[in-house]
């Protein structure tokens, strides 16, 4: 058996609406990582939308594992025996067929993660490349079968080149031409606090691999 799951990080914007209506339809279950008080009580009669209240420091490679570790849950208990997590920005509007296409050519190239952009491409080395042909962090599928989790020292920026970077050395990462997702908020909630993190984000990035992904 085979499933499919969405993680999505979110304090409530407005467009999380936008983001779990593009997505629900292609997936088993949508899981909301919710870091406000509000989210639950907007999908509280919705079945297919199951909602997880966090709280705590910002932290996104946190909400990322505790997304994952609820899904790698409903796969043991459905007995999957593979299963892709689609990992979302709130403000990402992934097109229709989006998670199939990515997912099925993850699948034929045994790989561990993957996204769409504008490249046919699979990456199998931890290592720089070009800015356009890199993982996009807004919108992402990991293979759940492979036990990818996020590194949590790593709270905002430099956490989707680590998953990047680490599903290289498990099988590769693939990028799927076509399928535009649109990002409706690109940095958009980067305030002093976050800027911080980002530049301690930089330092332990450099610190596991010797190298700043760009």
């Amino acid at each position: 058996m085979y499933k499919r799951y969405a993680v999505i990080p979110s304090n409530g914007r407005d467009c999380l609406h936008q983001c779990v209506a593009a997505i629900e339809e292609q997936v088993d279950q949508v899981i909301v990582v919710d870091t406000s008080i509000h989210t639950p009580h907007i999908y509280s009669g919705n079945p297919k939308v199951r909602v997880l209240g966090v709280s705590g420091r910002i932290n996104i490679s946190r909400w990322w594992n505790i997304g994952l570790n609820y899904a790698e849950g409903l796969a043991e208990e459905a007995t999957a025996e593979t299963w892709d997590v689609a990992i979302l920005n709130d403000d990402a509007i992934v097109p229709y067929g989006w998670f199939k296409e990515v997912s099925d050519m993850m699948s034929y190239r045994g790989s561990a993660a993957g996204c769409s952009g504008g490249h046919n491409i699979t990456w199998d080395s931890p290592s720089p490349v070009p800015l356009d042909m890199r993982m996009q962090g807004f919108a992402f599928i990991v293979a759940g079968q492979f036990g990818l989790r996020a590194n949590e020292d790593l709270r905002w920026y430099f956490t989707d080149d680590y998953i990047d970077w680490e599903s290289r050395k498990l099988g590769g990462m693939t990028m799927v031409k076509g399928y535009p997702v649109d990002h409706l908020h690109p940095n958009g909630q980067v305030t002093s606090e976050i800027q911080e993190i980002i530049a301690h984000d930089a330092e332990v990035f450099v610190s596991i691999y010797e190298s700043r992904p760009w």
